[in-house]
């Protein structure tokens, strides 16, 4: 598969030519004269005029690109900053030689400054690694999005990456994201799969435990809730989980006590069962929790969530509720409770 570059025309090349020279007019001729700005100010210009959704590919008529055609102070203080060319977006399909030079361009202009990449994942990978080799200690944080691309990203020596995307649009993809997501580098902290098709105990069994254990943020969606306390003991670390997916009954577990986990985000896509108590609160031992919020959970398991709280002698800070149903009496004895208890009305 091909996918749209959204890289401008004219031709790449000719597109290169016209970059590496500053233009001094405009579309129909007239010379800019544009009054010159101290370089501290201009400076200041060009940073705020990034984007922060890193939704933009190198094309001369959006920022930073367009900097390094008006003319040439601003030319010179785009390239003096190498914060402007720190963020970037690569789509790895068959056209990525044709790009290549001028992504390897834009990111020489970073000069060792830690970069935040999207990586979209469209055929061999290969050339793409290649590509991004000389700058693999740089990267701080990276989007993996696959399209029809069977082999995984190997990610095991970025070892300057904290945070990690990683979303799926193919089934095609799904062996290739697996084998991405079992070996992670040891400095990664957070981690997004919640794009990914739910994760299971036996997609966990294959899952090497270094790198998962230095985790403190993971956002995931599980298979079944039987695969919530396998996620935290793979991850002694973690600080803060966002479980979506199929919350299923646990049935022998064994109990878990998580002494880093402080905040707690749980809302089901289904449940194959609203009126059984899910279990999952009978296995856990979270002494450290401040803030829990869960949604679309049916039935409160009072009972269960009380001997956790007593089990736990964990000192709730915030507790929140949307899509659960409570009793009055159950949210009197929440609001006194806990400092901070919200019902939150769906929207």
């Amino acid at each position: 598969m091909t996918s749209n570059s959204n890289v401008d025309s004219p031709p790449i090349s000719a597109s290169i030519g016209e970059l590496q020279q500053p233009s001094n007019t405009s579309s129909g001729g007239s010379s800019l004269r544009i009054p010159p700005l101290p370089t501290e100010i201009l400076s200041e210009i060009f940073l705020h005029s990034l984007s922060d959704d890193l939704s933009f590919s190198p094309t001369q008529r959006r920022a930073p690109l367009i900097f390094t055609r008006i003319c040439r102070q601003w030319r010179e203080v785009a390239l003096g900053l190498p914060w402007l060319w720190t963020q970037l977006r690569l789509i790895a399909d068959d056209d990525l030689r044709e790009r290549a030079y001028l992504y390897d361009l834009w990111l020489k202009r970073s000069r060792g400054c830690p970069l935040s990449l999207k990586l979209e994942c469209c055929t061999d990978l290969s050339e793409a690694r290649s590509l991004l080799q000389p700058y693999i200690q740089q990267i701080s944080s990276l989007e993996l999005t696959f399209w029809y691309c069977r082999d995984p990203f190997i990610l095991e020596d970025f070892h300057g990456l904290k945070e990690l995307i990683v979303r799926k649009y193919a089934d095609d993809s799904k062996l290739a994201i697996e084998r991405t997501i079992s070996k992670l580098p040891v400095n990664l902290r957070k981690m997004d799969i919640l794009d990914l098709p739910w994760i299971s105990c036996k997609q966990l069994d294959f899952v090497a435990d270094s790198g998962w254990a230095h985790l403190t943020h993971l956002e995931i969606s599980i298979c079944r809730l039987d695969a919530f306390p396998r996620i935290l003991r793979l991850c002694p670390n973690l600080s803060s989980v966002t479980i979506l997916g199929i919350f299923d009954p646990i049935e022998n577990q064994e109990p878990v006590t998580h002494t880093n986990l402080q905040c707690l985000y749980m809302c089901p896509s289904l449940c194959s069962n609203w009126d059984r108590e899910l279990g999952l609160f009978k296995v856990l031992t979270l002494p450290n929790l401040r803030v829990l919020q869960a949604a679309d959970m049916g039935s409160w398991p009072q009972e269960e969530f009380q001997a956790f709280l007593t089990r736990s002698k964990c000192s709730l800070e915030y507790l929140a509720f949307r899509g659960v149903s409570l009793t009055d009496q159950q949210r009197e004895e929440y609001a006194a409770l806990v400092p901070r208890f919200e019902i939150i009305m769906k929207g």
